[in-house]
């Protein structure tokens, strides 16, 4: 659980998902002018997976997403994905793919999820749905949200994280409050401490304890299990994070 979540309106939002996948199909697309048809075959930023594996990742999340809205419109909770496994293994089957058309596809999907969004009636946003746990459909704004601004830092081929302004990494850390901090600290278990981000208002996770700052990007990186956090401060040991 967290408190101090920045809370904008759904059109604002639908604005935040829109920026972050056009961004990215632009870092997807200049990595391959500038390294070729293998590309995709190199090691991204996360332990195992290929840029194909992280850019059919998001092909895939796009499309779960998409099915959830679906459902939450015709009245359906659906589930995001039907197993791990099977969610592991259209990973794998799409990072096989060559170079072209892992692009496609992210393209395709990337775009049809936008469609949706827009397309939606407002009520839509209220309805509720199950994704880790019970909450609304606006929920899969946020999560799309951070897979976008979280894979694009994975591919390692910018700045990451550190190339977003304020605006945008508020709305991320927004996110991380109505996804990762919502399911991870719904029984309590979680450890508690105070995420301090510079010139942002503090965010008490599982009712506080030592406080934890530095640049934005930094704060997000460690909570996002992307970093030691080595180089933040904090009046205390750093707690160790629930898995994602």
């Amino acid at each position: 659980m967290a408190s101090n979540a920045v809370t904008p309106d759904i059109p604002t939002l639908i604005d935040a998902v829109d920026d972050a996948s056009t961004r990215l199909v632009t870092a997807v697309e200049d990595t391959i002018d500038t390294g070729g048809v293998t590309v995709f075959a190199a090691p991204s930023l996360i332990d195992g997976w290929t840029l194909g594996h992280v850019v059919s990742h998001l092909s895939r999340n796009a499309d779960a997403l998409r099915n959830v809205l679906d459902g939450a419109e015709h009245g359906e909770q659906r589930p995001l994905y039907t197993s791990r496994e099977e969610r592991d293994a259209e990973i794998e089957a799409g990072a096989r793919l060559d170079t072209e058309s892992i692009a496609r596809d992210f393209e395709q999907t990337t775009r049809f999820f936008t469609e949706k969004i827009l397309a939606v009636p407002d009520d839509v946003w209220a309805a509720p749905i199950d994704l880790r746990g019970p909450t609304t459909a606006d929920t899969l704004l946020w999560a799309r949200l951070a897979e976008l601004e979280f894979h694009h830092h994975d591919l390692g081929v910018d700045d990451g994280l550190a190339r977003l302004d304020q605006r945008q990494l508020a709305l991320l850390f927004a996110a991380l409050q109505r996804t990762y901090l919502r399911t991870r600290w719904s029984d309590g278990s979680g450890p508690g401490f105070v995420l301090a981000p510079d010139d942002m208002p503090p965010i008490t996770v599982g009712g506080g304890g030592p406080t934890i700052s530095g640049a934005p990007a930094a704060v997000a990186l460690w909570l996002g299990g992307r970093s030691d956090g080595s180089d933040l401060q904090s009046d205390g040991d750093l707690p160790e994070l629930p898995a994602w």
